[in-house]
């Protein structure tokens, strides 16, 4: 392995007794932000608000209504656009116009969220360099608001009027649909093997509402799937059986699962978690250690890495997730942007 290797080896803390044995308590928190540096203040004089009226409980339009309202008595315009069908916020925002002063704000989940980041870096101009993003939690997944604790709209309005913006890291993600090669910039997570897996069957259950989540991970523990791949972590191999390999840039994701809870969202890398070929019994105690705020790292059978550029390939294409969406499948690359995204914060 190369010196380039950074694998994160964690020393467990001592068990603490609880009512049915002793067990480990979960990582203390760490700040979602750690360089100061990357702070600025800026005045919005524009807002372009970006809604996904399909997303959560689908209260976008109204909750839109009312930011508007709010911004205007502060003397903010604003656009509302609502989205039609997927890949449509990205569509939005590559096409356009913007202005000094101008600002995005997404009022969604972590996927519309996503679409927007997508449309905003892919653009030719410098927009990506001077445009900065508003986050307005109103999906089924809203790992990158949660993590920043904003609260509601109320909350992400007051951040947009006081100004302050930090700069963040984002992934961006080539994978392939089909024979398309396509590229997709992920805040919040990529994941392979179990989580897509779960990710899958929990979408075929949407009417049962966020449990689904617990019961696509279970049918999945069980199904126990293994998958081969060769994995590349800033150029050091990796060839093995897996059952799970998770890219974080946020340390949640799914409905406020703790999946990487060392992660920083501007130190110019992502975390990684492995999981290798084990029993169904030690997946669903690893599982069970995860839903316990993240205490999942602290099990000798999870490696924890961070990189700057992370390759999967496999004999046959697998499924990804990105940021909450299934989109396509191997072979995969994840090379960290460092700083590529202003936000409020």
């Amino acid at each position: 392995m190369s010196k380039n290797l950074e694998r994160v080896d964690l020393v467990p803390p001592e068990k603490v007794k609880g009512f049915l044995g002793s067990y480990y308590p979960p990582p203390d928190p760490v700040p979602h932000f750690i360089n100061k540096k990357l702070e600025e203040i800026y005045s919005v004089k524009r807002m372009h608000i970006i809604v996904n009226p399909f997303a959560g409980k689908r209260k976008g339009k109204e909750i839109s209504n009312l930011i508007s309202n709010d911004l205007n008595e502060s003397n903010i315009k604003s656009i509302i656009y609502f989205t039609e069908h997927s890949g449509h916020a990205e569509d939005l925002v590559l096409n356009l116009e913007f202005h000094e002063g101008d600002a995005l704000m997404s009022v969604g989940g972590d996927g519309t969220l996503s679409e927007i980041i997508t449309g905003l870096l892919k653009r030719k101009d410098s927009s990506s360099q001077r445009i900065p993003v508003s986050i307005v939690p109103s999906g089924s997944g809203n790992s990158q608001a949660n993590d920043m604790e904003i609260t509601d709209y109320l909350d992400a309005v007051q951040r947009v009027f006081d100004g302050r913006l930090r700069k963040m890291d984002v992934g961006k993600v080539t994978f392939r649909d089909g024979e398309e090669k396509k590229v997709r910039y992920s805040h919040n997570l990529v994941g392979w093997g179990l989580g897509v897996d779960a990710n899958i069957l929990a979408e075929k259950m949407r009417f049962l509402g966020p449990i689904r989540y617990d019961l696509g991970s279970l049918m999945s523990i069980i199904r126990g799937r293994v998958r081969k791949a060769k994995c590349y972590i800033d150029g050091n191999l990796i060839d093995s059986s897996f059952i799970l390999l998770l890219i974080q840039n946020t340390k949640t994701g799914g409905d406020r699962l703790t999946l990487a809870p060392m992660a920083h969202v501007d130190d110019g890398k992502m975390d990684l978690g492995i999981i290798y070929h084990i029993s169904r019994f030690k997946v669903l105690k690893l599982f069970n250690q995860l839903k316990a705020a993240g205490s999942h790292v602290w099990n000798p059978n999870v490696e924890y890495y961070r990189f700057k550029n992370l390759v999967i390939e496999t004999d046959e294409p697998t499924f990804i997730n990105v940021d909450g969406e299934n989109l396509g499948t191997t072979p995969l690359e994840v090379e960290v942007m460092a700083s590529a995204l202003k936000v409020f914060h």
